[in-house]
């Protein structure tokens, strides 16, 4: 066999070999992620009633740079008014306080920006509401009131581009 004819059988099994190594990546759908939830409500007899979410967030390990890019993707959600982070070193799981309008912008795609960052590097463990309600006459002690549940929050499939196609052209199959 010639050295040409070897080869070009070699190039082929390397391709062949590439294309089944890039037929296992495909597209699929990330799995819903389900975070605790509880909404708390307080009744307040002066000033404008606001909702505020506090996220309990694994994965941040600084609060400049992680908890500044979390901080970041939030307050360009609409319906953001503000973010504040609150890192402690020790902890497993730090939390962001974020002041928000429910009628612009829910938690569960608070979860989604937190959870899309940096390839899913942080996670949000629990979400507590707190939502302030305008109450005249209300006594001096509000009342809370206290709501667990669950919030649902699934990160958009990524469409990859046909690399098999791109491959087969490159190498001539």
């Amino acid at each position: 066999m010639s050295a040409t004819r070897q080869i070009g059988t070699m190039n082929k099994l390397f391709a062949l070999f590439l294309l089944a190594a890039l037929a296992a990546c495909g597209e699929t759908a990330a799995p819903a992620v389900e975070v605790a939830r509880s909404v708390n409500e307080v009744a307040i007899t002066s000033g404008t009633p606001v909702t505020m979410a506090d996220l309990s967030i694994s994965g941040m390990t600084c609060a400049m740079g992680c908890g500044g890019t979390i901080k970041n993707a939030l307050v360009k959600l609409p319906g953001v008014t503000d973010a504040e982070v609150d890192f402690t070193d020790a902890t497993k799981a730090n939390h962001v306080v974020v002041t928000y309008d429910p009628a612009q912008v829910s938690d569960a795609d608070m979860v989604k920006a937190v959870q899309s960052i940096h390839d899913g590097q942080y996670k949000v463990e629990s979400v507590g509401i707190t939502k302030q309600v305008l109450k005249e006459g209300a006594s001096e002690a509000p009342a809370e009131e206290t709501t667990d549940a669950k919030v649902s929050a699934s990160l958009e499939s990524v469409a990859l581009p046909s690399l098999v196609a791109l491959l087969q052209r490159l190498v001539r199959i």
